[in-house]
């Protein structure tokens, strides 16, 4: 199945540039498109614009220029967005929008609206609200040709700008007062990026015909940007972590080892963009597999090499003070280092777990599409609060996550058949798996439990022996050993044994594990309890939604846990 990652550059702008601004706007454009289009090798990169008149004609003909592909939303059908076009303008839509390079997409008018819409009006602008709300939902980056006035118009320039670097919805309907402050200090760390080419407008001051390009991010909150001279290096290594996962997703590490996808044929006729986003999900998968089985054989390794330095000390010490134990236990002192060091530069653990989170917030995407709760779902906006983008090599999560929007949430398939799909296949399932999984930690745990148990009492019953019946075992002998070496020797080994098991069930978060399972096991079995009591679509779509935010933020959680046992925290060191 096709992957769905691609680096997606949005573009909005003013339809009205000054016409003796366009040649240095022009430049400003393909500044910045052949920079980012020279960035990325291994992932495919887009230009997706409405294909509007002024600046979306004009970054679309310079990205043809320089061999970008262009992807042309358009926020209504084709027949329908022709009207807001006429004279040249429209000639260029057509030119463009029939040139073979160019892909069309059409988003669907909404449920209840009909062709007859009026050249004018609410219901259309409405229409151009949706493309904005893709453009703010799909962008990895976004390119604004904007003059800096926030105008407060649904679906204009200003409001994607605000919108995206917000990454939320909510505008008021009023123009929002904002400040662009140049104090790189107050910018975000973690956070979108809006390439800013300062446009000037027919309509804006006639004194005003400078075009600069500046870098925009968020400064803690909606309204409050920062303005920067060249793009953070934080977002710079975030898209070079997003290019390398892409070139491993491609690759074939773990692509023997057993795949299960999510999806059916069927989905299709909800939304195409299942597909991709299952392909995705079980590549995700499988590369969260084979690094978690070379981080556990790490683990395993390095258990087992500190129970045998043990063991070679304690027969040096109270079996037979022999150099070779002390060869032996450099020797594997030196190993050990040496795949320490492997470990540290592979970054096997860290990267099981990024790749477990992308792939469960891919399984948490796709049902959140399958039962068109998208609308009420912000997945990145939820792991921005967690701050785990934070954690080393997982902040390119954020972009993977974008190429899983589709155009809209919306579907002609009725609301309680994807409610019915997404209940069987994931609520339902999941439920079933994590009790299931539980009840295996579980068992396991208790055996292991035992097993700790007889290793006290051997501890305990050696200390007996040696107290009471210490005489008696300076006559048993085994070998040339008497009983009472022997004694000590074992009640030195067993507790070290023990101790180093316990790291290594630290080590693998067995506890938290079973918490995990526990917990996720309860969430899934509640929710289908209550889906089976609602008879309302919109109510299940809630509980789908709500669902998905406590299972996400439960995976999340896990994953922080783990990656802390590994990993000092960013102030250390």
């Amino acid at each position: 199945m096709k992957s769905g990652l691609v680096f997606t550059i949005g573009l909005t702008g003013h339809r009205d540039i000054r016409p003796d601004a366009l040649a240095q706007v022009r430049d400003a454009i393909r500044t910045e498109l052949e920079a980012l289009k020279a960035r990325f090798s291994n992932l495919p990169i887009e230009l997706v614009t409405g294909l509007a008149d002024g600046a979306d004609t004009l970054a679309t003909e310079v990205a043809l220029e320089i061999g970008l592909p262009v992807r042309a939303v358009l926020p209504m059908p084709r027949a329908l967005y022709e009207a807001d076009f006429e004279g040249a303008a429209l000639e260029d839509f057509k030119r463009l929008a029939e040139d073979e390079r160019v892909v069309i997409e059409k988003l669907p008018l909404p449920p209840g609206e009909t062709a007859d819409l009026q050249v004018h009006g609410p219901a259309r602008d409405a229409l151009y609200g949706r493309l904005m709300d893709y453009l703010v939902r799909r962008s990895n980056v976004l390119v604004a040709l904007w003059d800096g006035e926030v105008t407060g118009l649904t679906g204009g320039t200003s409001d994607v700008v605000v919108r995206y670097l917000a990454n939320s919805d909510i505008q008021a309907d009023e123009a929002r007062p904002h400040e662009i402050f140049d104090d790189a200090d107050l910018a975000e760390d973690r956070t979108d990026l809006v390439v800013w080419i300062k446009t000037p407008r027919q309509s804006g001051d006639p004194h005003s015909a400078k075009v600069d390009t500046n870098y925009l991010v968020q400064a803690g909150t909606t309204g409050l940007l920062c303005r920067l001279s060249a793009i953070p290096e934080t977002v710079l290594q975030r898209w070079d972590e997003f290019s390398e996962y892409a070139s491993e997703r491609n690759s074939d590490l773990g692509s023997d080892l057993p795949a299960y996808p999510i999806s059916v044929p069927e989905d299709a006729e909800i939304a195409e963009i299942t597909a991709s986003i299952d392909a995705d999900f079980v590549r995700a998968d499988q590369l969260a597999l084979i690094n978690q089985r070379q981080s556990d054989r790490l683990f395993k390794l390095f258990g087992l090499m500190a129970a045998m330095m043990g063991l070679t000390f304690l027969l040096y010490a109270k079996i037979a003070a022999l150099k070779w134990f002390l060869i032996a236990y450099i020797l594997l002192f030196a190993a050990g280092y040496v795949l320490f060091e492997i470990g540290a530069r592979r970054g096997w653990f860290g990267r099981h777990l990024a790749f477990r989170a992308l792939a469960e917030a891919l399984r948490v995407r796709f049902f959140i599409v399958l039962s068109g709760s998208g609308d009420a779902f912000e997945t990145r906006y939820l792991l921005g609060l967690t701050s785990i983008e934070r954690f080393a090599r997982f902040g390119w999560i954020r972009d993977a996550i974008r190429c899983t929007e589709p155009l809209t949430y919306e579907s002609d398939v009725p609301t309680r058949r994807r409610i019915a799909e997404t209940t069987e296949r994931w609520v339902k399932d999941q439920s079933a798996y994590f009790h299931k999984k539980h009840r295996q930690l579980h068992h396991e745990h208790e055996r292991l439990e035992v097993v700790k148990k007889v290793l006290f009492l051997a501890a305990f019953l050696g200390a007996v022996s040696l107290l009471f019946f210490k005489k008696s075992l300076y006559h048993f002998h085994i070998g040339e050993l008497d009983g009472k070496t022997l004694v000590v020797f074992l009640m030195g080994l067993l507790p070290l044994w023990l101790a180093i098991w316990e790291i290594y069930q630290t080590k693998m978060a067995i506890r938290e594990l079973l918490w995990q399972y526990a917990n996720q096991g309860t969430l899934f079995e509640m929710a289908e309890k209550r889906l089976e009591a609602t008879s309302d679509p919109t109510h299940a779509q809630d509980v789908i939604g709500d669902l998905a935010e406590r299972s996400l933020m439960d995976v999340v959680q896990w994953s922080t846990h783990r990656y802390h046992r590994e990993h000092e925290p960013p102030s250390a060191g």
